[in-house]
């Protein structure tokens, strides 16, 4: 409930500065929930067995806060794609990475652009189409949550038709994601009431010195999928799950259904 309570006041507040009227003192409020981000990061089993770390109480608590933290996000993109005006909660980059380092997540050190780190907000098409992707502006930093990424940092990048496309990669539907003001979103919370949505799990990655594992509580893995699933190629699904949208296939992306799927990328 202290993830929802604060969910719903920063839905109603409209003031100038979230962190100093409402999350600063969040932590010192909240002990608990402190404590509860610092017990989940030391759990036994760590990456090689996060399958069995989580319960789906777990989950339902990270989502809460991750829709909190998508809540503040909302300040730093730009258009309607929810359909509203509404610029979210005024607040800073600054104050977003104070009130998150906090509670107990911690802003990785990250070189090179890869989507587990990254999420592409803008693209400057580059010729060849060969140039490899680049980061050129970080607009939000990353978070994760021991060897969890919480949320990927939103990046304007460059690079070749090879390996992003300008209008799929800004234009496609993002997933697991419950609202943005910049494009289409789509999450398992959307349809339910305003209870029913609070049972939605969040969607968990993990890094491990050999790998980085996607959507760890999907029930199927892409690794040893062949041809297509869901109607779509093996390699597109993988390019969804990894980008958690599209970003080269110019395919119909408005009803797919991600969820379920697994995927380990070997370093």
């Amino acid at each position: 409930m202290p993830w929802i309570e604060l969910y719903r006041a920063l839905q109603e507040y409209d003031g100038a500065d979230a962190y100093a009227d409402l999350l600063e003192r969040w932590p010192g409020q909240n002990p608990d929930e402190c404590r509860w981000l610092a017990e989940f990061i030391q759990r036994p089993g760590g990456v090689d067995d996060c399958r069995s770390d989580a319960t789906a109480e777990d989950l339902c608590k990270l989502y809460a806060a991750w829709r909190v933290t998508s809540t503040l996000l909302l300040r730093f993109q730009a258009g309607r794609a929810d359909e509203t005006d509404y610029r979210g909660p005024a607040i800073s980059v600054e104050g977003y990475q104070l009130f998150h380092e906090s509670v107990g997540f911690r802003v990785p050190e990250v070189g090179s652009f890869h989507p587990f780190f990254h999420e592409i907000i803008g693209v400057q098409q580059r010729s060849p189409a060969g140039t490899p992707v680049e980061v050129v502006e970080r607009v939000w930093p990353p978070l994760m949550l021991g060897d969890m990424i919480f949320c990927r940092a939103g990046c304007i990048v460059s690079g070749g038709e090879a390996y992003v496309v300008k209008d799929v990669a800004e234009r496609s539907k993002l997933y697991w994601t419950f609202r943005r003001k910049d494009r289409p979103c789509a999450d398992q919370s959307h349809g339910w009431g305003s209870n029913s949505q609070w049972r939605t799990r969040l969607r968990r990655d993990y890094q491990s010195p050999a790998a980085f594992l996607y959507n760890v509580d999907g029930q199927e893995s892409l690794n040893t999928a062949r041809g297509s699933v869901d109607g779509i190629e093996v390699s597109t699904m993988i390019e969804l799950v990894r980008n958690r949208c599209l970003i080269r296939s110019a395919i119909d992306d408005s009803d797919l259904y991600p969820y379920r799927y697994t995927y380990t990328e070997t370093l």
